[in-house]
């Protein structure tokens, strides 16, 4: 239609004499202009993600011959695009490429260019495009078909595919369309980025591309699955496409979860719930006791298999254990449960107290054990019982022993030599625990031994209490002969044992001569003639021969006038005497024993001249009186003897002259006559017992000759309870019968007490062990008590102790023993075994035949059973169990009768099955020796079946069968031997009885010829008889026949055995090496063969296919065929420089295609591939380029600098040489070629002079690096040398002074410190090389130390500027750079360094402030160790004097400042060298006495110093750093700590309670302070000993699980739920606090724990008061009870608000009590009554109303109380009627019975 207009418009304008032709789009091909917009939108294209309104470009079209028309432009349409008239087109809307046409997505446009002529004509033209839209990555991956599970066998191999179902799409286009696949990390927490790291570590993801935009993923497995380790994973898998990052780069990302799940697999060994296990057991326990108990289960929790728990073979050496057969644990039955069964006699001590067996898990399939088992160790703690004596190490001992020195050991104890004696008990420690004492020895008490007590072994010494008795000289001590005993202290009745020692003496010259007394006097008249005798003294020497023989002699002054014969000792008058002038003479009278060396000794003789006496001495009063208390020394009336002489006045003596006790147990002063006691007496030492002792003592005076006088003193003894009562016997015995009647004597005891009156008078009670039972008056007769039930089967014996007490205050108690054995009497019924017996037997057996035995006991040891057959009591039935009434024409009453004596039921006469089919009747049995012939019987009752004739041919049991007589079995090999494969099962019709008799039968042919197996001939198990190995057996069916013989022998029947032998998978592949090493090289890749193994298994089938595999860091670059090929994996590279070396492990395993549940055997050997080198590396130097610096005044060969390569290859491929490649400029002389380089090390030197070297500077040299491998290969750097010209530059001044050598330094020394300013140092001289010149000196630096010293310019003399700061200690050497100026020329310089030295003066004090290189903190610390020994080096205090020798000695001393806290007397603990400063220790430390030293130290002068206490670390160096001057070194010294103390407990003995059903874990705590720190100061409880005690019933056991102690804490706690059946009695526990470090080092304590019921607890009310402290009354109030009770004792259990029945009262206060007394509880009742005998205390702490802690909380029933014993009537009366009516109804249906045989005999006869 446009066409036709636009001609029509044409054929107009032509009609009209003007042609108008139809506008035209420029384009490309023509214009060059994209008019119509095709290039830029069709072949361009535009992006979707263009913005709306977006100008796309503008239409342009012309129209020919016409450039004026004005064109408009417009669209077609205008959804997408919007064309203004001008031509710019706009986007009209947003574009989306993946959308579909149907949302109006259509892209195809119409342009129209159009003008209007001059007539109005429209003319126009147009073009379509369709728009090409881009794509933009604008749509993310998209996963199909949700949601994503799996399942993975945890068996599964590496690389399987476990999930192929991941579907995923993109629709974008192009590399925006592409997906790539992984697994993601989430990041969201530590936790969820730890498991999905783990699945990502186990699972893979990889795509398969289906399409564009089209994914498929595959999951597959990265490593190895553990079901046991990890049941499952949720595996995050992350899709992001344009994975190039192609176009913009822009990627989408989004991710799924799928959930794996993990099944199991048998692949698992079974495993034990602990392991090792731990049992305990005691000693000598009975066989099949229980033990412990063994529970395992198989490790694959998903499929578990039973376990078999067994003893391991040869892992109980002795046999001690077995093991009962696992049983599966309800509810899951995972566990299976074996017990622990003791299965010999175990000894403790040959056990050394421990026993260790191993047993063994084994998984079963089909009743068949499975290679899958695990071991464990079961660790048997042995526990002891008391059952070894403590032993002597021999029984007789022989020793001599040279006889004591008496004059050294005079009362000394000392040991006797030679002896080595040992007592042992091999127990453990709380049963080993033994007495040493001395059973007999000749003279009693002179010796004892050492130690008294001991556990499990000991030392023994002998000890000699009185050394001096050991005599030889003394003929009845020159053999001793001593018994000891050891005694078990738990059982000291019966372990025991003795060893005697004999001591044989021998003689030496031991004993000193001895006088009778120490003083011997002696008066003579001095009118005597000379001759006359005056005294005859003798000595004594007990040592025999010449050490014996003694010669007598006189020493002193006057011994002139004596003479003495030197052998009799007579002292005679040798010259005449005068009184007036010597009245006496003090004489030594010497005796010497002829010994050698000999011995002598000396006594004092006094001889007085005497002159006439006449009056002698008269007592006033004439007679004393007093008394003393029994055992006192303490005279209760002071008695002083006073006599009076009118001639001697006061110079009287007196003596006791009779009456003392042979040890002198009175004394009296000589002088004085004060009566004084050395010792106490006891009442029975008084003469005839009567309490008084009359001394005669007598006063002399020292006239000449003496008067005396006597008078008495009588001293009354009174006497003191201290005598215990002694029983006559401490054990005495009676045997009586248990049938005795009440009151019957039993035994008489009796007991003396050496006490007189009341305190000897004694009451005699039973104190516990009679039970009851027997009672005792005060003869000391016991009799049987009344109510006493004895009966021999309950107590066989009884233990009874019986106290005896004085009646003495306080009174004193004596025991003994009574043992009372009962004995039988026949006085009990005989009994059934059981009430029922049933039996069966042929009809057609014979007379006589034995049907069953009937069996009864009596307790009775004197019995007689007799049975009998109650005839009344014998019923028929008939086949169909109808009762037989008639006994015509078969008797059934005589069918069976019975052995009087056996019990045995016998056929009496013939049986008939059709007269009588079963038979009824009692049997009684009679204890005929009953005693006073009472009637003691039992009856049971018997029921016999009586069994037809049929086939008597024994039978087996199916699957046997006439047809067919065999049993086909199929056993795996390697059963063990003994495994019961099969039971026959065969029965004799006749009874039927069950056979017990087979036997093997021999084959003709032969049959089982290899014995594997045999047949038990009782039950009829078929076992392994010997080892089953498949692959050794000849024939894999092994056949053999058995025979069933019937009781008679005389029937028999076969059965045929066949035994198919499977093979099992029982043998490890073996390698055919035990390791491999090969060798690859690093430059092989993938399939390169690198080596073959080979591993063989003997089994067969596929049990014999092996694979092979690999593990190991680094396996996967390696793979391995199944014939045994190593390869190089696929895309593996191996690097010699990163890994040279693989340690694999090589595993063969066989049956790969075994399912789960088969066994896989497999071995393992190591494998070591080697990767060796290639030269692939080359040399690397550590830097590019490199520079160095030289001067070419240097020598030659002078090093200016290395350069270093490395080469990461190995061997020759890494040794490098280095070369010189090139240098610039390059050397036009071989002068020239200044530089050389070692080829090894690659230092660079100086090898020709670098004389005018520094012209050319700087150098460039080339230096390569090549390496020693093939093919070669190098690297090069650069260095660059700068040569510089030194002190070799013409012009310069030349320096005269200071002068210098090779270097451009001088140092001089001779300035001090502190010199005075103008001071010359030097002066400086240069000389100018200008002609005509001069030299202008300067100092060229800024540096401030400078300005210390000057310089005169035209001179050049150097000064001293300032002297403040010349100090050498702060500065040492000044520096300065003098410079020298051509004055001429001043660009000629020339500088020189000048060092000056300064030199010391003493000017400095010694300081621990200023050492260099050493700073000490205030204080200073250290330690030392407590323990160590004297000399112990603490520390070593370093002052410094700055200063130089010898000015800087330093002198150390300790210090102290009134102001400091320096420990004062510090050299009692510590020691200081003066001229070191070493500390060292004075004493041994003790960290607990003191713990802390600060010690001040001076370097020079010492001070004074005052103890103060320490305050804290901070406040003790704030205070200090005070004071720190410099010169005093504060050093904390802090004593550590060794392991020195031992816990100690706070109370040795302590108490508390627990209610019979604890309402609390926790019983007490007490812990142990140990002083030490840390670790050391740790302490380990335990309890040691658990005994429980009821002395009422005589028990003391040991119950050692009842409490559980926190070895940490200390805590005690409840070790059972329940103590119901401890009432009555306590525990008493020995709980042990040891160092934690050294098991040694412990103390103990004992714990009483009372146990008692909730309603036994009494309480007192107390009125509530809020200020109260109540813990603290209650502890008080505890207190003041058991002090103030002498036979109870007070525990407070509970402090709570008053409780009444009505409720609970806020306003009082109830404290509970426990009251205890003869150590048991006891109820209420009786606590309220001991209560109120405390109650002046309780009513002094305000405290009222004692009572049951419990009250009564039910009113209702209170009324009934007065009715209770009509119920108990009733109840009685009730009893006694239903007695009655059942001995009626057995009377009446006795006389049924008998009237109904009566009528049947009736019609019998007739």
């Amino acid at each position: 239609m446009e066409v036709f207009l636009t001609l029509f418009a044409g054929l107009f304008t032509v009609a009209c004499g003007q042609i108008n032709f139809a506008p035209v789009f420029d384009t490309v091909n023509t214009t060059g202009v994209d008019g119509d917009l095709r290039q830029r939108l069709v072949t361009q294209g535009v992006l979707e993600s263009t913005a709306e309104f977006t100008v796309l470009g503008n239409l342009k079209a012309h129209v020919p011959g016409n450039p004026s028309a004005l064109l408009k432009y417009e669209a077609t349409s205008d959804q997408t695009l919007k064309v203004i008239e001008n031509g710019t087109v706009l986007l009209n809307r947003p574009l989306d490429r993946e959308a579909a046409s149907s949302t109006g997505n259509n892209l195809k446009v119409t342009f129209v260019a159009y003008y209007l002529t001059s007539t109005g004509a429209r003319l126009s033209a147009d073009t379509s495009i369709t728009i090409t839209v881009l794509d933009v990555n604008d749509v993310e991956p998209a996963f199909q078909k949700l949601p994503y599970n799996a399942k993975v066998a945890e068996d599964a191999s590496v690389g399987f595919t476990l999930y192929s179902s991941i579907e995923v799409i993109d629709l974008d286009v192009g590399y925006y369309s592409e997906i790539s696949l992984s697994c993601y990390l989430d990041q969201q927490s530590a936790e969820s980025r730890a498991q999905s790291q783990e699945a990502c570590e186990t699972f893979g993801v990889k795509p398969r591309q289906n399409s564009q935009g089209n994914y498929t993923g595959f999951v597959f497995l990265k490593k190895p699955l553990d079901y046991e380790v990890k049941k499952g994973y949720t595996m995050t898998i992350q899709a992001i496409d344009n994975p190039t990052r192609s176009g913009t780069g822009l990627q989408l990302m989004t991710t799924i979860n799928i959930l794996i799940e993990v099944i199991d697999k048998q692949d698992s060994p079974p495993r034990f719930l602990s392991t090792p296990i731990t049992v305990t057991v005691f000693e000598n326990a009975d066989n099949g006791t229980r033990v412990g108990s063994v529970t395992a289960q198989d490790g694959d929790e998903g499929n578990p298999r039973p376990i078999k728990i067994v003893n391991k073979a040869m892992g109980d050496p002795n046999n001690l254990f077995y093991l009962m057969p696992a049983e599966p644990q309800a509810p899951a039955n995972l566990q299976y449960v074996s017990r622990i069964q003791v299965f010999k006699n175990i000894d403790r001590e040959t056990q050394l107290a421990r026993y260790d067996f191993e047993v063994e898990a084994i998984e079963m399939e089909n009743g068949v054990e499975t290679d899958q088992r695990v071991t464990t160790k079961v660790i048997v703690t042995i526990l002891d019982e008391d059952d070894n004596i403590p032993q002597f190490q021999q029984s007789l001992y022989n020793v001599s022993v040279l006889e004591m020195d008496s004059s050294t050991l005079v009362n000394a104890a000392t040991t006797v030599p030679g002896l080595n004696m040992r007592v042992s008990d091999p127990d453990d420690p709380t049963n080993a625990q033994f007495g040493i004492s001395i059973l007999s020895q000749p003279t009693a008490g002179l010796f004892s031994v050492s130690p008294t007590n001991a556990t499990q072994q000991a030392q023994v010494t002998l000890i000699v209490n009185q050394a001096n008795q050991l005599d030889y000289e003394n003929p009845s001590m020159r053999r001793q002969q001593i018994l000891l005993l050891a005694r078990d202290l738990n059982n000291p009745t019966d372990h025991s044992s003795t060893a005697t020692v004999i001591i044989n003496l021998e003689d030496s010259n031991d004993n000193t001569p001895e006088f009778l007394v120490q003083e011997y006097r002696a008066s003579v008249r001095e009118d005597q003639v000379v001759g006359t005798t005056i005294i005859k003294i003798t000595g004594s020497d007990k040592d025999s021969g010449n050490n014996g023989l003694l010669t007598y002699s006189l020493r002193g002054t006057g011994i002139e006038k004596f003479n003495v014969d030197p052998s009799t000792g007579l002292v005679t008058l040798a010259q005449t005497l005068d009184y007036e002038n010597t009245p006496a003479y003090q004489l030594l009278f010497r005796a010497q024993d002829n010994g050698t060396p000999s011995r002598e000794a000396s006594v004092s003789l006094t001889i007085t001249v005497l002159d006439y006496n006449d009056f002698g001495p008269i007592f006033n009063p004439p007679s004393y009186q007093t008394s003393v208390n029994e055992g006192e020394t303490n005279i209760l009336i002071p008695v002083i003897v006073k006599a009076r002489d009118q001639e001697s006045l006061d110079n009287i003596t007196y003596t006791i002259v009779s009456g003392n006790t042979i040890d002198n147990a009175f004394v009296l002063h000589p002088r004085t006559g004060v009566l004084s006691m050395s010792r106490g007496l006891n009442y029975e030492e008084t003469p005839q017992k009567r309490g008084t002792f009359r001394l005669i003592v007598m006063a002399t005076d020292a006239d000449s000759p003496p008067q005396s006088a006597n008078t008495t003193i009588d001293i009354s003894i009174i006497d003191k309870n201290n005598h215990d009562p002694q029983f006559v016997q401490s054990l005495y015995t009676a045997t009586i019968s248990e049938g005795v009647p009440t009151g019957y004597f039993v035994k008489s005891v009796s007991a003396t007490d050496q006490d007189f009156g009341s305190n000897g008078n004694i009451t005699y009670y039973i104190w516990s062990g009679g039970l009851d039972h027997f009672t005792i008056d005060q003869m000391g007769q016991v009799t049987v008590s009344s109510g006493a039930a004895l009966d021999v089967d309950d107590v066989r014996s009884y233990n009874i102790l019986i106290h005896g007490r004085d009646q003495g205050s306080p009174p004193r108690t004596g025991s003994t023993t009574l043992s009372v054995t009962l004995t039988d009497s026949n006085n009990k019924d005989p009994f059934f075994s059981q009430q029922v017996y049933i039996g069966s037997i042929q009809e057609t057996v014979s007379i006589g035949t034995s049907v069953l035995q009937v069996k009864a006991n009596d307790t009775d040891s004197t019995k007689s059973l007799q049975y009998s057959i109650e005839r009344l009591s014998i019923i028929a039935k008939s086949t169909d169990g109808t009762p037989i009434a008639s006994i015509y024409p078969y008797d059934y009453r005589e069918a069976f009768e019975i052995e009087p004596t056996s019990g045995w039921i016998k056929v009496k006469s013939g049986l008939s099955r059709d007269s009588a089919a079963a038979i009824d009747f009692n049997v009684i049995v009679r204890d005929v020796n009953a005693e006073n012939n009472q009637e003691q019987t039992a009856k049971a009752l018997v029921i016999i079946t009586i069994l037809g004739s049929a086939d008597l041919t024994p039978y087996f049991a199916p699957p046997w069968s006439l047809t067919n007589p065999t049993y086909y079995y199929t056993l795996p090999e390697e059963l063990a031997i003994g495994t019961v494969t099969s039971t026959l099962i065969a029965t004799d019709p006749k009874g039927p009885f069950s056979i017990n008799n087979f036997q093997e039968v021999a084959e003709p042919n032969g049959g089982d010829l290899g014995d594997y197996f045999s047949v038990n001939q009782t039950s009829g198990q078929v076992k392994v008889n010997r080892r089953l190995d498949y692959e050794n057996l000849t024939f894999k069916l092994i056949k053999f026949r058995v025979r069933a013989f019937s009781r008679d022998g005389l029937r028999s029947v076969d059965a045929n055995i066949t035994i198919q032998v499977q093979d099992i998978n029982d043998n490890v592949p073996q390698f055919s090496q035990s390791k491999y090493t090969v060798t690859v090289s690093e430059d092989k890749v993938y399939p390169y063969q690198i080596a073959s193994v080979f591993a063989r298994d003997l089994d067969s089938g596929s049990y014999s296919e092996i694979q092979y595999s690999l593990s190991g860091q680094g396996h996967e670059k390696f793979m391995i065929l199944k014939s045994g090929l190593l390869l190089i994996n696929n895309g593996t590279f191996l690097d010699h420089e990163t890994t040279p070396e693989y340690s694999l492990l090589l595993t063969a395993q066989d049956n790969p295609q075994a399912l789960s549940s088969e066994v896989r055997q497999r071995s393992s050997v190591p494998l070591t591939i080697q990767v060796t080198d290639i030269n692939d590396n080359a040399p690397s130097f550590s830097s590019p380029e490199y520079s160095f610096l030289t001067v070419e005044s240097y020598d030659l060969n002078t090093n200016i600098g290395e350069v270093r390569a490395v080469d990461r290859d190995s061997g020759v491929n890494g040794e490098i040489v280095y070369t010189i490649d090139s240098v610039e400029p390059v050397p036009r002389t071989p002068e020239e070629d200044y530089f050389g380089i070692s080829s090894e090390s690659g230092m660079l030197y100086s090898k020709n002079s670098l004389r005018g070297a520094s012209s050319k500077s700087p150098y460039k040299l080339v230096v390569k690096a090549q390496d020693k491998g093939s093919p070669v290969l190098m690297s090069t750097t650069i260095v660059n040398i700068n040569v510089s010209s030194g002190q070799l530059d013409n012009g310069k001044p030349i320096w005269i002074s200071p002068r210098f050598g090779d270097s451009n330094a001088v140092t001089i020394t001779n300035l001090t410190e502190h010199a005075d300013l103008g001071t010359v140092v030097i002066r400086a001289l240069a000389v100018p090389r200008t002609p005509g010149a001069s030299i202008e000196y300067s100092i060229l630096s800024d540096n401030e130390e400078t300005t210390e010293f000057a310089i005169d310019k035209d001179t050049g003399i150097v000064t001293v500027a300032r002297n403040r700061t010349l100090d050498r200690e702060k500065q040492e050497t000044h520096d300065l750079i003098l410079l020298a100026t051509d004055t001429l020329n001043r660009t000629l310089q020339s500088t020189r360094l000048l060092s000056i030295k300064l030199q010391d003066i003493n000017d400095e004090e010694p300081s621990f402030n200023n050492c260099p290189n050493r700073q000490y903190d205030v204080p200073t610390e250290t330690s030392v160790r407590e323990g160590e020994p004297v000399g112990t080096l603490v520390y070593t205090a370093v002052a410094c004097d700055l200063d130089n020798p010898p000015y800087n000695t330093v002198q150390y001393s300790f210090y102290e400042n009134s102001t400091l806290y320096c420990y004062p007397n510090i050299t009692q603990s510590f020691k200081l060298d003066a001229s070191t400063g070493q500390i060292t220790t004075n004493k041994i430390l003790d960290r607990e006495s003191h713990t802390t030293y600060l010690i001040c130290v001076k370097a020079s002068k010492p001070g004074q110093r005052r103890k103060r206490e320490l305050p804290s670390r901070q406040e003790l160096e704030a205070h200090l750093r005070q004071y720190s001057t410099g010169d005093v070194l504060f050093l904390l010294v802090t004593v550590s700590d060794i392991n020195d103390n031992k816990p100690t407990f706070a109370k040795a003995n302590v108490y508390t309670y627990i209610f019979s059903y604890p309402i609390k874990d926790t019983v007490f705590q007490q812990t142990a302070s140990d002083p030490d720190l840390g670790d050391k100061g740790r302490v380990r409880y335990s309890i040691i000993l658990s005994q429980y005690v009821n002395t009422a019933k005589g028990r003391n056991i040991s119950v050692f699980d009842a409490f559980k102690i926190n070895s940490d804490s200390g805590q005690v706690s409840v070790g059972f739920q329940s103590y119901k059946y401890f009432i009555g009695g306590y525990f008493e526990l020995t709980i042990k606090g040891e160092d934690y470090l050294n098991t040694n080092m412990y103390s103990t304590y004992k714990l009483k724990i009372y146990v008692g019921e909730k309603t036994s607890q009494v309480r007192v009310v107390m009125d509530a008061d809020a200020n109260r402290d109540q813990q603290l009354f209650v502890e008080t109030l505890e207190k003041n009870l058991n002090q103030n009770s002498q036979n109870a004792l007070y525990i407070p259990t509970n402090t709570r608000y008053h409780k009444t029945a009505s409720g609970t009262s806020v306003n009082q206060i109830d404290i509970c009590f426990f009251v205890v007394k003869n150590n048991r509880v006891i109820d209420s009742f009786d606590g309220t009554t001991s209560l109120n005998e405390v109650q002046s205390i309780l009513s002094s702490q305000n405290l009222y109303s004692p009572g049951p802690c419990e009250p009564a909380t039910t009113k209702s029933l209170e009324g009934w109380s007065a009715y209770w014993w009509v119920l108990v009537a009733f109840a009685i009366f009730m009893f006694v009627i239903i007695i009655i009516l059942i001995f009626a109804v057995r009377a009446l249906y006795n006389d049924y019975k008998e009237s109904m045989l009566a009528i049947t005999k009736v019609q019998l006869v007739q």
